[in-house]
C-alpha cells in the first residue's frame, strides 16, 4: 500500500514544482505631467527632505560660465547649434591627437536643448548634453564616408564639421572634406560620440571603422571646458551658418 502512495505522490510533487507561466491579460497607464501642476499633490515631507539638496544644486547650476553672441538651437540641414558643437568636437579631437582631424559628426537628437543668447550657465550645458557620452575618434575610407553622407542626405542633413555638401533629390553631391573633393580611397579621421560610433541613429558606417580611439573624454566636459576657456579669454560664444549643407 505504501508503494502505491509513493507512486501517487511523485507526480503530484513534480507538478507542484513546475514554474507557473504568467500571461499579461490587461494593462493601463496614466500620464502624469511633471511640471508646476504636480505641486498640489507633492509629498510635503519629501519636499522638505530634498530642499537643501535642491538649493545647493540650483546654486551650482546657475553659475555663469560664458556669454553667447546669439541664441543657438538645432535644426536641419544645418544650424547654429549643430555647427558649433561639431566644430568643438573636431577641435577637441585635434587637440587630443595633436594632429588635424578631418571631420566631425553629431546627431541632432543628441542636442537636447538650445543655448540662450547672453549668459550661459553650468545648467545650460547639462541641459544641452545630459548624457554621459564620450568622444571617439575613428577612421573610415572615403567610400564609407560617402555612404554616411548619403544617409544624411536622405534625412535632410545632420550636424557636421569639416564637410561641405549639397543635397539634391535626397542625394549628397559636390562633397568636400576639409575643402577638397571626397576621395573614396583615402582614410578620413572623424570625431563623434560613442553612441554614434556604435552605428546608432542609422549611422551604420561608423560601426565598422578601419581604426578607432576611445578617448574617455566626456562630451559634456569638453563643451564646458570650451566655453569656460573662451570666457576667460574674453571671447563670446558664437556660431554661424556657413552653407556646409545646402538643399538644392
Amino acid at each position: 500500500m505504501k508503494k502505491y502512495i509513493l507512486y501517487f505522490l511523485i507526480p503530484v510533487l513534480t507538478l507542484s514544482c513546475t514554474p507557473k507561466k504568467w500571461v499579461l491579460t490587461e494593462s493601463k497607464s496614466t500620464k502624469i505631467a511633471i511640471d508646476a501642476s504636480t505641486d498640489a499633490i507633492a509629498d510635503k515631507s519629501m519636499e522638505a527632505y530634498i530642499m537643501p539638496m535642491k538649493q545647493k544644486l540650483d546654486k551650482e547650476m546657475n553659475v555663469v560660465v560664458a556669454v553667447s553672441e546669439e541664441a543657438m538651437k538645432a535644426g536641419k540641414p544645418e544650424s547654429l547649434l549643430s555647427n558649433w558643437c561639431t566644430d568643438v568636437y573636431r577641435q577637441a579631437a585635434t587637440e587630443y591627437l595633436k594632429e588635424p582631424v578631418d571631420m566631425a559628426v553629431v546627431n541632432m537628437g543628441s542636442l537636447r536643448s538650445q543655448l540662450p543668447k547672453g549668459n550661459i550657465t553650468v545648467g545650460n550645458i547639462f541641459q544641452l548634453m545630459p548624457f554621459e557620452n564620450e568622444l571617439v575618434i575613428l577612421w573610415l575610407k572615403g567610400s564609407e564616408v560617402n555612404k554616411l553622407l548619403q544617409i544624411f542626405a536622405k534625412e535632410n542633413g545632420q550636424g557636421v564639421s569639416g564637410v561641405k555638401m549639397d543635397i539634391k533629390d535626397e542625394t549628397a553631391i559636390n562633397i568636400l572634406i576639409d575643402g577638397k573633393q571626397l576621395d573614396e580611397n583615402k582614410l578620413y579621421s572623424i570625431a563623434t560620440n560613442d553612441y554614434l560610433a556604435g552605428g546608432n541613429d542609422r549611422m551604420i558606417p561608423l560601426a565598422s571603422p578601419e581604426k578607432k580611439i576611445e578617448t574617455g573624454l566626456k562630451i559634456r566636459n569638453i563643451l564646458m571646458e570650451y566655453v569656460i576657456r573662451e570666457n576667460l579669454n574674453g571671447r563670446k560664444i558664437q556660431s554661424k551658418l556657413d552653407g556646409r549643407i545646402t538643399i538644392l
